[in-house]
């Protein structure tokens, strides 16, 4: 096995080796020999002018189809995982190419080796034969690190999948396969290293000159082994130096994601539920959050509800959750909590505390002011919101004029009172610094923004949503408008509702059916089998991605999802629908989505999108 790593972290230095040995060896002691091509014109009965023109176009045939899918792999795979010097295990890759054969960049290049040995003299045969003893020698010591990563999923997919050599039954499904084939930016750049052998190729089978492809296709070969090297080499931490750095992602190691980021969910599960329509066959899929959502749903009796999320003390504030479901009283639940008021709080820990996961007990424990402020104002998000109030609604307005906002019905008649009271120059400048785009990317993670147009304002967008929100929606009812401006819920009539008293017990007796996973979404679903889940709330995490990582994300989901499994997401900043590439898979209930929107009590949100999975 050491032996083997060091021929994969070598692996370029030793194929460039055995393509300099074969030519240099072609070009001197076998210089006399006559071409491959031309020995098997012979044999067909034609010239060696004939077979020489012909053994050129046909190499530079070849080279096409293997740059095309050298291009279309490595878009899938990019660069930063393919150029690796080590292997990258992260996620098991199971779409487009990887449908024909299990690796296929590997079989782009014997491909394109196996053309160039047409125009050798034959000892060319050892080119794509040697790379071929090589390459298997590189995939065996790869499958030890997927087989230890992703066990059954991986090895399913071998018994599926050929390794390198295409047969007949990876061949039948090349004709879907193809409809998906997209060449990206990336995998164009980084994965044309034979693009210039096409027309040097060319050029050869008019002088019949090996010499002019090679001088042709040098500068991109050479391009390509020192990008391969610098990508290789880089380490992580400099990956602004790299030449094209992956996609900005969420980085479960920043300082963001050693605490709670979300005390409560901001999305309204009211309209997910009806969206999702769930029944007691379901397998609910949602992102955990604030943990709100994902107690919510278990009103509607799934068979089980996943929570996900990559940031583990989300994930210990909902453990926390249910277990003062199981420990607590309704009015010791509610005390607890945060929603009414109590010196008792820590207390009530050491009664439930028995209940966590170990990891949560460790988190917890360290934690004793969080608990005694009450855990649903425990997060980074309503910290800010705490902000907002004090720096904004109180120099704005005052008590008596903001609880005339929640007495007053008529939307026309809180407009006029908006226009009166709120909408004044302090609101104009006061929204265009807390609400500032420098003032998010101080609070939250930069990569949040990453996809959004840089002209976008902040300022703007939330002050028209603050608008629509305060003269539109009902006031009392709105836990989120309510805790906003008043830092805390109308009244217990208005609770979100997995607190309402009504639904306790229920909630109660089910909170069991909750499973807890700390993970990305990408690679969790890896090691899920086929159509197992039926419901998917991913929340505004796709605006945090890049389109191909959406678009990579969406046909894992489709082969976790069941049969008209309904996908439910927002878009917060940056607008996200899925790709006419997946159209077969997946179709847009958009007039579903428009009404469910028009309800939604957390107005923040730009777009809320309802899809269903068609296997």
């Amino acid at each position: 096995m050491k032996i083997k790593k060091i021929e994969f972290e070598v692996r370029i230095f030793i194929s460039f080796s055995i393509v300099i040995l074969v030519c240099a060896l072609s070009f001197s002691v076998f210089a006399e020999y006559p071409a491959n091509a031309v020995v098997l014109g012979k044999l067909a009965g034609l010239t060696a002018e004939t077979s020489l023109s012909l053994g050129f176009l046909i190499a530079a045939f070849i080279t096409a189809v293997a740059s095309v899918l050298r291009m279309w792999s490595g878009s899938v795979l990019t660069s930063r995982r393919m150029m690796a010097f080590m292997v990258q295990d992260d996620s098991l890759l199971v779409t487009g190419p990887y449908l024909i054969v299990r690796n296929p960049i590997y079989l782009a290049d014997l491909m394109a080796f196996f053309g160039f040995a047409l125009c050798l003299p034959f000892i060319g045969v050892f080119l794509p034969a040697l790379l071929y003893l090589h390459y298997t020698q590189l995939i065996k010591y790869e499958e030890v690190s997927l087989e230890k990563q992703f066990k059954k999923q991986y090895l399913d997919y071998k018994k599926r999948i050929p390794r390198l050599i295409p047969n007949h039954r990876s061949l039948g499904s090349l004709i879907p396969v193809l409809k998906e084939l997209n060449i990206n930016r990336d995998g164009f750049r980084h994965n044309s290293v034979y693009l210039l052998l096409i027309p040097g190729f060319i050029v050869a089978s008019f002088t019949h000159q090996i010499l002019h492809a090679i001088i042709i296709g040098l500068p991109a070969i050479i391009d390509w082994a020192v990008i391969h090297t610098i990508i290789g080499t880089a380490k992580k931490t400099k990956s602004k130096n790299s030449l094209n750095p992956e996609p900005k992602r969420i980085n479960p190691e920043r300082k963001i994601f050693k605490d709670i980021l979300y005390a409560q969910c901001w999305e309204d599960p009211q309209i997910d539920r009806e969206a999702f329509n769930i029944t007691s066959k379901d397998v609910v899929f949602s992102i955990t959050s604030g943990g709100c959502n994902v107690l919510t749903f278990l009103l509607d009796n799934p068979r089980q509800v996943i929570a996900l999320d990559l940031n583990p003390q989300q994930n210990f504030l909902l453990d926390l959750k249910i277990s003062a479901f199981k420990a607590l009283s309704y009015q010791e639940l509610l005390e607890f909590i945060g929603v009414r008021e109590s010196r008792n709080r820590f207390q009530l820990y050491r009664r439930l505390r028995a209940l966590l996961q170990p990891e949560s007990i460790r988190y917890w424990d360290t934690q004793e002011k969080k608990i005694k402020r009450g855990i649903i104002h425990c997060g980074r998000y309503e910290a800010y919101m705490r902000l907002l109030k004090r720096a904004i609604v109180k120099p704005l307005i005052s008590r008596r004029v903001l609880m005339k906002f929640f007495e007053i019905e008529d939307p026309s008649e809180r407009t006029a009172l908006f226009h009166k009271k709120w909408e004044n120059f302090r609101w104009w400048f006061l929204t265009r610094v807390m609400l500032s785009r420098r003032m998010n990317t101080l609070l939250f993670d930069k990569a949040f923004f990453t996809y959004l147009d840089e002209k976008f304002s902040f300022g703007d967008h939330f002050a028209q949503k603050a608008k629509q929100a305060i003269t539109q929606l009902p006031m009392k009812e709105n836990y989120f408008l309510s805790y906003i401006l008043l830092g805390k819920f109308y009244s217990d009539e208005c609770l979100p509702q997995y607190l309402r008293p009504t639904n306790y017990k229920i909630i109660r007796s089910r909170v069991d059916r909750i499973k807890i996973v700390t993970d990305s979404c990408e690679h969790y679903f890896s090691s899920l089998p086929d159509s197992c889940i039926s419901k998917f709330n991913f929340t505004n995490i796709f605006e945090w991605m890049s389109d191909q990582a959406y678009e990579n994300l969406l046909k894992e989901t489709i082969r976790v999802a069941k049969d008209k499994a309904i996908l439910t997401y927002r878009n917060l900043l940056v607008f996200r629908e899925h790709p006419v590439t997946l159209d077969n898979n997946i179709q847009s209930l958009k007039k579903a989505a428009k009404s469910l929107h028009e309800q939604d009590l957390s107005f923040i949100y730009n777009n809320y999108v309802v899809e269903e999975i068609h296997k």
